[in-house]
């Protein structure tokens, strides 16, 4: 049993304390050649000590008992006692890390830091948690285990009219353009603000919020892709036809896994479903960097179940504290999830949809001011326009 529970803002915690977070999370993965419960990047300490700077707002709830650190877990709280993932919404993994050998109930830790509940569409799901029955989905995961040729062979095998669908792609655009150009890792800072440009182009057409307006989105690229988090590594790859970017992605690394993260293209070469063949192009390049795992995320793209070959369980949906707190806010989250789950399923859509535009403001907004234009933008999108 624990014998001392702490909530710390980030920057209050000394530097010590940060290394024996580090130490708990690199203690998962000694030597493994089995993917880890905390592999993630998201896991790694730096990355929530980086939201904290550029945000101010992170709370790292602290775990220990007479063997030392037993779990901590980074994150957000907010309006009566609501709990979010740190960085959201590009914290893609998110959960306490927890000590080998140990278990931690969700509910009740949630209850023993007097949180009200918890939020999340990338709990990772293993034998470190308990957690009440929520909805459960799988990250589409790219093993390489051997070499990328075996991969392919696997792949090709099992999906092969896709595979030679890609091939057609492939061949049409070679026909079509004299110079195609793929850059695993491009370092040109051109190509990182067209890619950043490319996306929120995205957000406008398809009138999603804009996560990557505000300024602390900004200011955590930048310090990622500066070298803030020293076992973090952001890679930005890139497909350039006859000079011009038409797809790109920027991943986020730690050790031998790279996670897809932000996946631009440019809609006039849409025929040749660049995505697609740049994914393709990464996962070639991979091994040669010394990358094993490729996390495509969760969802059923209609391309990532071509690219995987194991699956990882996700819990998604809320979690509440072992004793209910009663008030406003979680008055109002479970009314709104009962009307999710029990009205027609049209209405249901539109409702989750709500949900989850309310989400992703509130998450990455963090001044009234940009709630409220948030909110205004989502409920008359004609007045948007692009900052």
């Amino acid at each position: 049993m624990p014998f001392s529970r702490k909530v710390y803002n980030s920057a209050d915690l000394p530097d010590d304390m940060w290394a024996s977070f580090r130490e708990l999370r690199l203690g998962q993965m000694p030597n493994s050649h089995e993917q880890m419960p905390y592999d993630s990047p998201f896991f790694d300490p730096d990355f929530a000590r980086l939201i904290g700077k550029v945000r101010g707002d992170v709370s790292i709830t602290v775990e220990e008992d007479q063997d030392g650190l037993l779990a901590y877990w980074p994150l957000h709280i907010g309006m009566g006692g609501w709990a979010r993932a740190i960085g959201v919404p590009f914290s893609d993994r998110n959960g306490p890390v927890v000590r080998a050998g140990e278990t931690v109930d969700i509910a009740q830790y949630l209850h023993d830091h007097n949180i009200s509940g918890f939020r999340t569409s990338g709990l990772v799901l293993s034998d470190r948690i308990e957690v009440n029955p929520i909805e459960t989905v799988y990250a589409n995961i790219s093993d390489l285990r051997h070499d990328w040729e075996s991969f392919a062979a696997q792949q090709t095998q099992t999906h092969k009219k896709f595979f030679k669908k890609l091939g057609r792609l492939s061949r049409k655009l070679e026909k079509e353009h004299s110079e195609i150009v793929f850059t695993f890792d491009d370092k040109c800072p051109e190509m990182f603000k067209r890619l950043i440009t490319m996306k929120r182009e995205q957000y406008a057409r398809s009138k999603y919020h804009d996560v990557l307006r505000p300024s602390w989105v900004k200011q955590m690229l930048e310090q990622l892709r500066s070298g803030a988090c020293p076992d973090l590594q952001t890679i930005l790859s890139t497909l350039c036809i006859d000079g011009k970017l038409v797809a790109a992605e920027l991943n986020i690394q730690s050790g031998n896994l790279l996670h897809g993260w932000l996946v631009a293209f440019d809609p006039e070469f849409g025929k040749y479903s660049p995505g697609m063949l740049l994914t393709h192009k990464i996962m070639q390049a991979m091994p040669g960097h010394g990358l094993r795992y490729y996390d495509a995320g969760t969802g059923q793209a209609h391309y990532k179940k071509y690219f995987t070959n194991t699956q990882t369980p996700i819990a998604q949906g809320p979690i509440y504290a072992q004793e209910k707190v009663i008030n406003l806010v979680g008055i109002l989250g479970e009314t709104w999830s009962y009307m999710e789950d029990n009205t027609p399923y049209n209405m249901s859509k539109n409702l989750e949809r709500v949900r989850r535009r309310t989400d992703q403001i509130l998450g990455t907004e963090i001044s009234t001011k940009q709630r409220v234009l948030g909110f205004s933008k989502a409920a008359f999108p004609f007045m948007s326009k692009a900052s």
